[in-house]
């Protein structure tokens, strides 16, 4: 078996994080082992990496695959490869502790924390050049606790994120997060690839394939349900 080495988070609940163990787990992690197993042509190892830096370590050949709810965007398909099927879907909504958010426009005056090369940023700098000066984007990297204690002292006053992860921060930190009712973006994730790779375009291929037998079979719902806390996948 080929050995697939598999870039991803280390702190991003509920997807991927370390158990009481030590052990990886979470939605990332049970989702390509179950791609795994039906994949006897490959092996698949696990690496951790800060989200800025999968995307240098898949071009450089450190790892061959992203797996960290990755979102399309114009930029990202001129660069790498997407799979065929996505896996989860990513609608964003506003998160804070004082709710009273529909809207970027009414952020205004807010500072709004934002993971540096993430999906999120792109729709609020977007949001800037048509609104210069209405929030500042607040850049950092993810964690549930850190985040938490600047909203407490008032660094930042909202964030984007989905309904099932801040559910899932709310359960596990005791914290009392709002979104809004309604999406600011709707997408999908996917696993990235290098272009112009054969390996990495028969990689592709296969786990596509298995992707899009886990929808019909009800085994991404199924994992959905159990990580995420609903279907999500739809």
């Amino acid at each position: 078996a080929k050995t697939v080495i598999v870039g991803t988070g280390a702190n991003f609940r509920p997807f991927v994080y370390q158990d009481g163990d030590g052990k990886d787990t979470g939605y990332e992690i049970a989702l390509i082992q179950a791609i795994d197993k039906k994949l006897p042509e490959y092996k698949f190892k696990v690496d951790h990496y800060e989200f800025s830096n999968l995307f240098p370590a898949l071009k450089n050949k450190k790892i061959d695959i992203i797996a960290n709810q990755i979102e399309s965007n114009d930029e990202r398909r001129s660069e790498y490869d997407f799979s065929e099927t996505g896996y989860t879907n990513y609608d964003l909504h506003i998160q804070s502790l004082t709710g009273g958010y529909e809207s970027l426009d009414d952020l205004k005056g807010k500072k709004v924390y934002a993971i540096a090369g993430g999906n999120a940023p792109v729709l609020l700098e977007a949001y800037l050049e048509e609104h210069p000066g209405a929030f500042e984007i607040v850049y950092g990297s993810w964690s549930d606790q850190v985040l938490l204690q600047n909203f407490k002292n008032g660094t930042v006053d909202a964030t984007l994120a989905t309904k099932y992860t801040v559910n899932f921060t709310n359960k596990q930190l005791g914290s009392d997060y709002k979104v809004s009712k309604t999406a600011i973006n709707e997408s999908s994730t996917y696993y990235l690839f290098r272009k112009n790779d054969k390996e990495e375009a028969k990689l592709n291929k296969a786990v596509s394939r298995v992707l899009k037998e886990f929808k019909e079979d009800g085994t991404l719902k199924n994992l959905s349900e159990e990580y995420l806390g609903g279907d999500y996948t739809k």
